[in-house]
């Protein structure tokens, strides 16, 4: 029941997950969602909506060493201000939600703690996804975790929320597949591995 009031908190129907997934179980769903029908991309509004505030400032805590960082609205772009504040909380619920299905998935925000972020180091979020023993780094980009929840949820959609305007666009979750594919480690180049397959049905829905 945990996990099903987890999943619904989050936008996404739960129609039963793939737990504690193996290299074999995620290449058989990848398989089986390039052959299905792409879905209908649908948007719906709500009633009512209110316009946010952009906060002055945004207080970073690192769950790692405890040290507290301000940032300002100038340290990040219009786009990004919120990052200390909106979207590592968004990281961090989704990842949460994939290990209570028992995925193994690590959110890397080090770059937003003063002490611990490496000179070097990209300002960018990674995640790590360990399957079989295998530890697949990747940066996150924009969606990677509603569309990876999706998958592990066997959904065939995924849902983009604007929070500002209260709209939400269902996706199919067909097209992301070689992003998902990124993700979990999948490679195409593998001769004995189900993506060879994969690639195949890729090819023949590229074409339509």
């Amino acid at each position: 029941m945990k996990k099903e009031l987890l999943i619904a908190a989050l936008g996404i129907g739960f129609t039963g997950a793939l737990d504690a997934a193996t290299q074999r179980d995620v290449e058989k769903r990848l398989a089986k969602i390039a052959k299905t029908q792409v879905p209908e991309t649908r948007t719906y509004f709500a009633n009512c909506y209110y316009m946010g505030i952009p906060a002055v400032r945004g207080e970073y805590v690192c769950p790692a060493c405890g040290t507290k960082t301000l940032y300002a609205v100038s340290d990040f772009d219009k786009r990004n201000y919120s990052a200390p504040t909106w979207h590592v909380v968004k990281h961090r619920y989704r990842c949460k939600a994939l290990r209570e299905m028992g995925w193994d998935v690590m959110l890397d925000e080090s770059f937003l703690c003063s002490k611990c972020r490496k000179p070097s180091q990209p300002k960018e979020f990674f995640i790590e996804v360990t399957i079989d023993g295998k530890t697949t780094r990747s940066k996150i980009e924009p969606h990677d975790l509603t569309k990876l929840l999706a998958f592990a949820c066997k959904e065939l959609i995924w849902r983009e929320m604007i929070e500002r305007t209260q709209e939400c666009t269902v996706h199919p979750l067909k097209p992301e597949l070689l992003r998902l594919c990124e993700l979990l480690g999948v490679s195409e180049e593998e001769p004995k591995s189900t993506p060879l397959r994969i690639r195949k049905l890729f090819a023949r829905f590229d074409k339509k």
